[in-house]
């Protein structure tokens, strides 16, 4: 009878310590829900009415930019404050070490950020690894000047004249119009859907652009260039990578370079072009050209000559291809 009591005892024990460590389980579950959706609420929001064409100046130390057009005439900034990777509210922390002015003037919005001191050092630490992050929605016509000491840039669905900025973190350009500088020192640059004139920079990432029109001037130091359905003049340039061009129509000339890459160009079969095409070797099956054709150049008129096109590298070879 003592050993059936023991038994039951037992027994009751393990179902006790099951259903505690189920229901453990259970508020640790709610509690990382919880901690999700606080994670993705902002720091701070401002909501402000502005009148189109509008103007936005963005600038943060070391956290991310997103600004996202939209038909309407109310501009709504979100602030994010992050530690290590996790988003923070008013009640995690304090940011009295960081000078915000998030503030309205006429048809000009201004969300800026930056340490006391711009020196990112606090006294044991307190603010130290805090990043702030701005996250935009505003009119489509709105004209930007957006800058980050280490973040990445994201804007898409404006009209206007922007200026994007970034030491360290890639550019991210989506259905813009308007004229566009983008400048990052080491990230990627990736644009689609543009109409308008652009100068994009980078010190050493790749630069990609899909569905532009307009005049294009992209450089970079080290990485690749990929260029896709371009209408309009193109000067590309990059001191060791490859470039790829596919160009839909071409407005007075295009200028591909590069130190040590290849180069491979596609372009209309009709398409009247002026070429002058230099590498290691040129390989091209060449129809209605007036002109010369050696191994390592190819220069003359192509259907009876038009928009030049240039092509230069000094290690790779260079392909043109029809479509």
């Amino acid at each position: 009878m003592t050993s059936r009591k023991s038994y039951l005892t037992e027994v009751a024990l393990i179902l006790f310590i099951a259903l505690m460590f189920t229901l453990a389980l259970m508020s640790t579950s709610m509690a990382s829900a919880s901690l999700s959706k606080i994670q993705d609420e902002p720091y701070r929001v401002d909501t402000f009415d502005i009148t189109s064409p509008g103007n936005l100046e963005v600038e943060t130390s070391g956290g991310h930019i997103t600004v996202k057009g939209r038909s309407s005439t109310k501009a709504r900034i979100e602030m994010y404050v992050s530690k290590n990777g996790r988003n923070l509210l008013p009640e995690d922390t304090d940011i009295d070490k960081w000078d915000i002015d998030i503030s309205q003037s006429g048809n000009s919005l201004r969300a800026v950020a930056k340490r006391e001191g711009s020196s990112g050092w606090s006294l044991f630490g307190k603010n130290n690894n805090l990043s702030i992050s701005f996250v935009v929605y505003s009119p489509r016509e709105i004209s930007t000047d957006l800058e980050t000491s280490g973040g990445h840039i994201d804007i898409e669905n404006l009209m206007g004249n922007q200026h994007l900025s970034t030491s360290g973190g890639h550019l991210e350009l989506a259905n813009l119009e308007g004229t566009i500088d983008a400048r990052t020192s080491g990230g990627h640059i990736n644009i689609t859907d543009i109409e308008g004139d652009l100068e994009a920079r980078t010190s050493g990432g790749h630069i990609n652009v899909n569905n532009a029109n307009g005049q294009l001037a992209v450089k970079t130091s080290g990485g690749y260039i990929d260029l896709a359905n371009t209408n309009g003049r193109v000067d590309a340039k990059t001191s060791g990578g490859s470039i790829t061009a596919d160009l839909t129509s071409i407005d007075q000339f295009v200028s591909l370079r590069t130190s040590g890459g290849n180069i491979s160009i596609s372009v209309h079969r009709n398409l009247g072009l002026d070429l002058d095409l230099r590498g290691s070797y040129v390989s091209s099956k060449l129809e209605n050209l007036s002109g010369e054709i050696e191994e390592d150049e190819v220069k003359g008129r192509l259907n009876g000559g038009g928009a030049q096109l240039k092509a230069r590298t000094s290690g790779g070879t260079v392909s043109l291809s029809f479509h």
